[in-house]
């Protein structure tokens, strides 16, 4: 008789336990502002590439690589919508693989040609506002779209090919994001695209004053998205 008394002891403890954090998080749901943190990564998803040096195309390919991102946000709630400032810190990698003219044979009038892999990796602060929607909003769970600009400080980019040269030079743009986002309790999931504007992108390699000589007249066109996803709190 004791045993199930204890094990009915604490299953009334567990429940109450339980029971309080539903009724704490029920607040949370239905406050006016929240305010949350998440940690996660991101990958460049690089749609068209080519590369062209003095105008002969050198392009192999883009490779894409997973970076990280971290972020603080807020929200302010009215109703169903909700507008979410956003700030987040992002460091993006990718990889190309080009084909370098490297002479031609005199006796065969054959060009040939020597792969270079060059890795860039860039540091961004951003800064979005989100416009959303909840889809589902009951007491424990939270499922919504969201979408609105995002401002990005791209302030270093760094490439490597057999050494290491820095670009220093601030870089401002106007993106796009769109993406959705998930409670459970105060747990946060959020997954979310980066829309490049414009559309297609150009990195002229003359402009990179540590750039070795071999690589100046390098100019690289692509078209790129960045996927990222991230866990986080709200509160």
């Amino acid at each position: 008789m004791r045993k199930y008394s204890v094990i009915l002891f604490l299953f009334i403890l567990t429940y109450n336990n339980s029971q309080a954090q539903t009724d704490h998080f029920i607040k949370v749901v239905h406050k006016h502002f929240n305010w949350g943190a998440r940690i996660g990564f991101n990958a460049t998803s690089i749609s068209s590439f080519r590369a062209y040096q003095d105008g002969i195309d050198i392009s192999g390919n883009a490779i894409n690589r997973v970076g990280f991102q971290c972020a603080l946000f807020s929200r302010t709630n009215f109703g169903k919508f909700f507008l979410q400032p956003d700030f987040s810190y992002h460091l993006t990698k990718e990889e190309y693989r080009l084909s370098l003219p490297a002479g031609t044979d005199m006796a065969t009038e054959q060009e040939h040609f020597s792969d270079v892999t060059l890795e860039k990796s860039s540091q961004s602060a951003n800064a979005a506002m989100l416009i959303g929607y909840n889809i589902v909003k009951s007491d424990a769970y939270i499922f919504n779209f969201y979408a609105g600009p995002n401002f990005v400080w791209n302030y270093a980019n760094k490439y490597k090919t057999d050494e290491l040269f820095d670009n220093r030079d601030s870089q401002y743009k106007l993106n796009l994001v769109t993406g959705v986002s998930a409670n459970i309790s105060y747990l946060y999931f959020d997954f979310r695209c980066e829309i490049n504007l414009p559309t297609k992108n150009d990195i002229h390699f003359a402009e990179i004053k540590s750039i070795p000589d071999y690589l100046k007249d390098i100019t690289i066109r692509e078209s790129k998205n960045i996927l990222s996803f991230s866990v986080g709190m709200m509160f």
